[in-house]
């Protein structure tokens, strides 16, 4: 399995991008939003590769809470990467399980990928994301601390996505509750 590729953007159109390695193999990756990436840039793109009797395609992900959501959704019968990927494009991953914590059924329903599917959602993914540690979410502790402070999950994660990798815990901390302040 392929957990990550690091490459430079080459193209990026229709929801696929074709990522460069350093070896130089390009990837055609299927996205959630290839005006996430700009061409000439390096990324790291966590994969999932999934085949079927017809073809293999490769997906895509910025983080590993977007690839953890698409790998357990197209673990529920009646749902392939193509509404999973739908899915996480109109609520995003962090909606998803913000919905699911709070047993939202009701806003679930309303989602035309999901529709009648929300219960079964509901049901195979509630004991997965009930405590996302589980997830070795980037700055997991200060995820938990900015928890504790009570700010939304959502907010916290698009924050920490946007930190550069590296930073100690405090300063990561310092710098999510500034960003956080801001918005």
């Amino acid at each position: 399995m392929v957990d990550y590729i690091k490459g430079k953007v080459v193209e990026a159109k229709n929801q696929q991008i074709s990522l460069l390695t350093d070896i130089g193999i390009a990837f055609e990756i299927n996205v959630l939003n290839s005006d996430s990436f700009v061409t000439e840039n390096i990324y790291t793109v966590f994969t999932y590769i999934f085949h079927n009797e017809e073809n293999v395609c490769l997906y895509g992900f910025l983080n590993k809470l977007d690839k953890f959501i698409f790998t357990e959704l197209i673990k529920i019968s009646g749902i392939g990467p193509k509404t999973a990927l739908n899915i996480i494009r109109k609520l995003s991953s962090q909606g998803l399980v913000s919905l699911i914590q709070n047993k939202d059924l009701v806003s679930m329903q309303k989602i035309s990928s999901i529709g009648a599917k929300a219960d079964r959602i509901y049901y195979e993914l509630k004991n997965k994301v009930i405590n996302l540690e589980g997830l070795q979410y980037k700055y997991q502790e200060v995820f938990n601390a900015l928890l504790n402070l009570n700010y939304s999950p959502q907010k916290v994660f698009a924050v920490l996505d946007t930190l550069p990798d590296g930073l100690e815990n405090s300063e990561a901390l310092k710098e999510a509750i500034l960003r956080l302040k801001n918005e």
